[in-house]
């Protein structure tokens, strides 16, 4: 491939490199400053001597959209805006438990005051206190409230027990936390002249949403001994009292609380029309009961995947009293606000609104537009301006391929798109890969891809789609419940046949096929219906429902979810929808990419369909990754994303090439 440089002579352009993404700058963490000057924002980078990463906070100038830089590079930046100015929030380090807030003030940051609490959330109250979410454990739920002599005890205690792991509730593991067996997420009430602190939820409740509504403290929590549901109820603290109050203690599954107009509103689902993983409605809820005022399809997150992010975003804030959430549509993310109980789209652009805060007449954005990565970028009337140059220049002569879309119509249509290799030669012939997303209720679109793109650069065509079981498209399309292996994998195989007819230089006889998570459970899948794949690299993927569900953080979910007749007696059901039935059918090449402390695809999930393969005479290969998780493409440590990307393409290489 080649393109003009600036004296109008062709250069090659370069191909996009496995380890490239080592050289990206990450945007997250939006915040716009208490005084509305600035507007901070995270930076993050590969810290290759460490094998991690590294944060720095930055700012930028609302008015002359200068960047300048709040922190230096260290290991986590956590920065929260209250009204009476911004801080930087750290963990005390001779102090456990101990949050220590420091006041930014133009280029001087100082110690303003500590909390004896690990903050996750904090949120203000009223003129006198703050509420606080920090988590604690049954084993001892009263931890931050002893003295340090009875501290000293407790962690003697632990240490004492370090090499025992005791189970006695369910959810006991979570992906990306470990063992959370007995953890809970509780409120405190604080202090905000002394710091001093109580506790409000009873030992039991896990939080998972609280905001002030209305000068009451509003929460969602679920209050258990030993096995967490899906249904929390709704809860309002008293302070004059210190009392808890009950709201609303009806089945419904909830998402978040939230004022709208000095209105409690709910974003949840009662599932009874598309099931539990059908989109949450908002309702008013007035006097006990559930009064539906926005009946949307909406999942109102940001699911259009990209393995080219890190850090924290949000998809939701309440700002200068508007509701904003972020949402997939169809192959993009957009920025919605509420406004008289309907949803008005504020940023429809072409790519992705990654985190958002309006200033006066406009917005900043972290946007992902096009193949570019994440700048920040200015939207006015739905017009972007680029502001930032964090990754101009990362593709400057390289080959970066454009996503050209097929659609197989149907009765909602199946979207996809494929990238062409590097150089083209439209009478060569070229092996292909076929990516599938996760989820499955999540999405592809235009934006970067880093994988696809260094596949692309090696040499192959790249084929990825959004099936039904998507989102972006309703609850009709994302309705997977019975189905799974069944219209998922039709839709697959006939964008493959597709791509397959519109692009006559792609040899048939050598295609491969991975994914991860959802689809690394269609790859599995695929190889037991079809002999068409010559290899397949399968990741952190599920093969028998069955373990899944009784091992899995999200497991006992799965047959609530799919609206199983008998959740308690559904192996029949799970079994059919289960890759490992099918493993007798299997004659593809099959790499397996798992992770050791993958808690939401269990590493059992991989070892089971890679012994059968194997002791059928099915040539297999295993790499497990110790230490990571299920975000081991996304997240993990960068020299373990490097092997894995090694480890995927080399066995494509070897089987396609």
């Amino acid at each position: 491939m080649r393109h003009d440089n600036e004296k109008g002579e062709y250069d090659l352009m370069k191909p996009i490199e496995l380890a490239k993404f080592e050289e990206f700058n990450f945007l997250s963490a939006l915040k716009r400053s208490a005084d509305g000057r600035e507007v901070f924002f995270t930076v993050s980078k590969v810290d290759k001597e460490n094998n991690g990463y590294l944060q720095q906070l930055k700012a930028i100038n609302v008015r002359s959209k200068k960047t300048r830089d709040v922190t230096g590079w260290q290991k986590k930046v956590n920065c929260t805006v209250l009204s009476d100015g911004d801080f930087l929030v750290e963990p005390d380090p001779d102090k456990k438990g101990t949050s220590v807030f420091k006041k930014i003030t133009g280029k001087k940051i100082e110690k303003a005051f500590e909390i004896g609490l690990p903050v996750e959330r904090i949120i203000e109250f009223d003129k006198k206190s703050f509420i606080v979410s920090a988590t604690t454990n049954m084993s001892c739920p009263d931890y931050f409230s002893l003295s340090e002599e009875d501290k000293k005890a407790q962690d003697q205690k632990v240490k004492d027990n370090e090499d025992y792991i005791v189970f006695d509730e369910y959810p006991f593991v979570f992906n990306g936390a470990g063992v959370v067996n007995g953890n809970r997420t509780s409120l405190f009430l604080v202090d905000r002249k002394t710091c001093e602190f109580t506790k409000i939820t009873p030992d039991t409740f896990d939080v998972s949403s609280f905001e002030v509504i209305n000068g009451r403290l509003v929460f969602c929590a679920n209050d258990f001994k030993t096995v967490k549901t899906k249904w929390d109820k709704i809860y309002q603290f008293d302070k004059n009292n210190k009392e808890i109050q009950v709201l609303y203690d009806e089945k419904m599954q909830i998402h978040r609380v939230f004022e709208e107009q000095g209105k409690l509103y709910v974003k949840g689902t009662f599932g009874k029309d598309w099931g539990q993983m059908e989109a949450g409605k908002f309702y008013e809820l007035k006097n006990g009961k559930m009064e539906l005022r926005i009946d949307t399809e909406f999942s109102m997150y940001n699911s259009v995947g990209s393995d080219s992010r890190y850090g924290r975003n949000k998809n939701y804030a309440n700002i200068d009293g508007t509701n904003y959430f972020i949402t997939c549509d169809k192959d993009k993310s957009v920025l919605l606000k509420i406004e008289n109980d309907e949803f008005k789209r504020v940023i429809d652009i072409d790519g992705c609104v990654d985190d958002f805060v309006p200033a006066g007449d406009k917005f900043f954005i972290i946007g992902m537009i096009g193949q570019a990565l994440q700048e920040i970028c200015e939207v006015k009337n739905n017009k972007v301006k680029v502001l930032t140059e964090f990754n101009k220049k990362q593709f400057e002569g390289y080959y970066v391929a454009k996503p050209e879309k097929l659609t197989v119509k149907k009765a909602i249509d199946i979207d996809g798109w494929v990238l062409k290799p590097i150089d083209f030669d439209e009478n060569k012939k070229y092996p292909a890969i076929l990516d599938i997303h996760g989820g499955p209720k999540t999405a592809y679109g235009e934006i970067y891809y880093h994988e696809m793109q260094h596949w692309a650069s090696k040499g192959y065509f790249v084929m990825f789609c959004n099936p039904r079981g998507s989102d972006g498209k309703g609850n009709l399309f994302a309705d997977l419940r019975h189905q799974f292996g069944g219209i998922d994998y039709q839709d697959i195989m006939a964008f493959v046949d597709l791509v397959l007819e519109t692009y006559p230089a792609i040899d048939k006889d050598r295609l491969g096929v991975t994914g991860g998570s959802y689809g690394g459970y269609m790859t599995n899948w695929i190889i037991g219906q079809t002999d068409r794949f010559k290899c397949a690299a399968t990741q952190r993927s599920i093969s028998n429902w069955i373990t899944e569900v009784g091992v899995s953080d999200y497991g006992i979910d799965f047959p609530i979810e799919q609206d199983f007749g008998d959740v308690r007696n559904c192996a029949a059901e799970l079994w059919s929808m289960s890759p490992l039935k099918f493993v007798n059918n299997a004659v593809t090449p099959t790499l397996f990419i798992h992770s050791t402390e993958d808690y939401r695809c269990p590493v059992p999930e991989a070892l089971q369909l890679y012994t059968a393969l194997t002791c059928n005479g099915v040539e297999t290969r295993m790499v497990l990754f110790k230490g990571e998780n299920h975000e081991l493409s996304r997240g993990g440590k960068p020299a373990h994303r490097v092997r894995r990307l090694q480890e995927i393409t080399g066995w494509m290489d070897k089987h396609l090439k």
